[in-house]
């Protein structure tokens, strides 16, 4: 994070890309270095798109998200030529507490590999918000990629920055600390013999429907 943050202050953007992530996500790296550069070779307008209610984004987000798969309630994707091409989702909790009425959290958003979906966030944004009426939105920024651009360009402000947090490593992977409460384990966190890692925290945006 001081290394992130020492290069914002000279215009330089920094990304970490995490070991097991290339090992494993080679593909997915590739297509968000690309778009970063402004390499993505397939660009499609969104106007051109169709947004439909879809009953599970989880395999496209395996294939085309950082993050992986996600649980949610309202999962949209956006269609071209009936081919699948972009997701949003969005839950009702805002980290472990679930949200008022009227609040919800954008939770996941991509698009396919090696393609640019031109207004595709916007649309898809604008639709859920059209049909849901949402009092409050929120969503969280990765740093360790993102310097929350996007969300800037879609009406969000920034409200918070979120301390550096760890994963376990475990076989070469990043494990979820959650997976090492003492209610799982039965042993204390503080008498893991088990190494950590941190990443550059998360970035905190929302979105009033006034």
């Amino acid at each position: 994070l001081e290394k992130t943050r020492y290069f914002s202050e000279r215009g330089i953007r920094i990304v970490h890309i995490w070991e097991d992530d290339f090992d494993h996500k080679k593909d997915i790296v590739h297509s968000q270095i690309k778009n970063i550069l402004g390499k993505t070779e397939s660009k499609i307008f969104a106007r051109k798109c169709q947004v439909i209610e879809i009953e599970s984004v989880n395999d496209f987000l395996e294939l085309n998200h950082i993050q992986g798969k996600v649980r949610s309630i309202v999962k949209l994707g956006l269609y071209h030529n009936n081919e699948l091409v972009s997701v949003m989702a969005f839950d009702k909790f805002e980290g472990r507490k679930k949200m008022l009425e009227g609040g919800w959290n954008l939770n996941r958003f991509c698009s396919k590999l090696n393609t640019n979906i031109i207004g595709g966030a916007s649309k898809l944004l604008k639709y859920f918000i059209d049909k849901y009426n949402p009092k409050r939105i929120i969503s969280y920024a990765n740093r360790d990629w993102s310097t929350g651009d996007l969300y800037i360009s879609l009406g969000f402000n920034k409200v918070s920055e979120s301390k550096p947090d760890y994963k376990y490593i475990v076989c070469g992977k990043r494990v979820h600390k959650s997976n090492f409460k003492k209610s799982i384990t039965g042993i204390s966190e503080s008498k893991l013999d088990i190494p950590k890692i941190y990443d550059c925290g998360k970035i905190k945006f929302e979105y009033l429907n006034i």
